[in-house]
């Protein structure tokens, strides 16, 4: 099959058969659903006869009947009646032709609103010379079928609107269910869409803190080829994924080893993310994690201090009674809760210690907030106050900087009137598209 043929075409009749004949012959499909009226119905089996003459194919085929072709809303149902007949059969969008040139107005503008959707290709049969000077019908013999218009090239700039909103959402699984819906319809250049779905599907996994997953999904994404397009839909979110690459490869290994840096500023970003979606308590519970992440990674890197099994020979005179009569269990082994394992930098001289003393009745409010929280005990809901005031006790702690913070890409939807033809050959048309920018948040 080649470029021009499709395994499926919906066909509009009319009064004439000789450009359906040309259209037949140019598509070469093996199933046709045809479009006519009580009065044009008549010439199917002449069309299909006159096809099978010159192309030496028979297709199979169903019909549709308009009954009225003055009225555009029952011209609408039947037009998509035909659709169906397609879909039902199985065929995909990228293997279905439409052509529209016969019929009434109401027949060929019905027809291509019901298929406009469906990612089918579009065919129109024109011609070198019509009746009327030029202004009347298309002279036997001197037909052209003109196919280059592909109407889903158009509409594809709201589908990329809507991957591009959901994403900002940080809606990964609808964004990746968008790029999917793409597929079996007439897109152009079809692998890219496939690659930026393994990269929506990366963001998602790293949001889920699948972070080895998210780095394998990242690869199949092959990103410095998409970086490489001129299209800055494609390349902007490639590039700016490529920049966090490097954190995220660091972030694995660093996970294997102890919780330190890297995962609280994956765990901060986390949060921030919720907090942008509007899930205050998810928000907070995140930062909540990230404070008591210090402590555990603090102890473990600065004093080879384990929370869950504390060597008592590590925990200083000043403290060590106290800590073995409240921890230990009846093995002897010490596990200590958050609040203990500040303390316990305070009195190892930690300056991590030291500021959360300074700072902790502020923090014992904000944990107040937490406990009532449905996601915890309570039934309340975590107000923006809460969340805001544990970032800032987080800030204060001065665990990492701000701006190391792995940043994931946003797209800016936004026109940009930039001119793309769409489709080469006579049939192609010229439209202002909107260009979606890639930045960061």
């Amino acid at each position: 099959m080649t470029e021009h043929q499709k395994k499926a075409m919906i066909i509009s009749v009319g009064g004439t058969t000789e450009p359906i004949v040309a259209s037949i012959c140019a598509c070469g499909p093996e199933f046709i659903s045809f479009l006519a009226s009580q009065e044009s119905c008549a010439k199917i089996p002449e069309c299909l006869r006159d096809a099978k003459e010159k192309s030496g194919r028979l297709a199979s085929f169903e019909q549709t009947l308009v009954d009225d072709v003055n009225d555009l809303v029952h011209c609408y149902g039947k037009a998509e009646e035909a659709v169906q007949r397609v879909l039902a059969k199985g065929y995909p969008g990228s293997e279905v032709m439409v052509d529209y040139t016969g019929g009434t107005k109401n027949m060929t503008a019905a027809l291509t609103l019901a298929a406009v959707s469906h990612g089918f290709s579009f065919s129109y049969v024109g011609g070198r010379e019509r009746t009327k000077e030029g202004l009347g019908i298309v002279k036997d013999g001197s037909e052209e079928v003109r196919r280059s218009l592909n109407p889903w090239d158009i509409m594809g700039i709201e589908a990329r609107r809507d991957i591009a909103l959901l994403f900002n959402q940080f809606q990964f699984t609808a964004a990746q269910e968008r790029i999917a819906g793409l597929k079996g319809k007439n897109v152009r250049f079809p692998s890219r869409y496939e690659k930026l779905g393994f990269m929506v599907e990366g963001f998602q996994l790293w949001d889920l803190f699948r972070h080895s997953e998210a780095q394998q999904r990242f690869s199949r994404a092959r990103l410095e080829e998409l970086a490489e397009l001129d299209d800055i839909f494609f390349r902007q979110p490639a590039l700016a994924t490529l920049k966090l690459l490097p954190f995220l490869q660091k972030l694995t290994e660093d996970k294997k080893k102890n919780p330190i840096s890297l995962c609280l500023l994956d765990l901060y970003a986390n949060a921030e993310r919720r907090f942008q979606e509007g899930k205050i308590d998810d928000a907070v519970l995140r930062l909540y994690r990230v404070v008591e992440m210090a402590a555990q990674a603090r102890l473990v890197t600065a004093w080879s201090i384990d929370t869950s099994n504390v060597d008592r020979t590590r925990i200083p005179e000043t403290v060590r009674a106290e800590y073995i009569k409240r921890y230990a269990a009846p093995d002897g082994q010490i596990k200590i809760s958050q609040a203990a394992a500040f303390r316990l930098l305070e009195a190892l001289g930690d300056e991590l210690g030291r500021t959360f003393s300074q700072h902790e009745q502020k923090f014992k409010n904000i944990q107040k907030a937490r406990n009532d929280s449905y996601l915890a005990h309570g039934f309340q809901s975590i107000g923006q106050n809460a969340f805001q005031s544990l970032r800032e006790f987080v800030l204060t702690l001065k665990l990492f900087d701000p701006a190391d913070l792995p940043v994931f890409p946003r797209f800016d939807v936004a026109f940009s009137g930039t001119k793309e033809t769409v489709g080469p050959g006579p049939g192609a048309c010229n439209v202002a598209t909107g260009a979606i920018v890639c930045c960061g948040w």
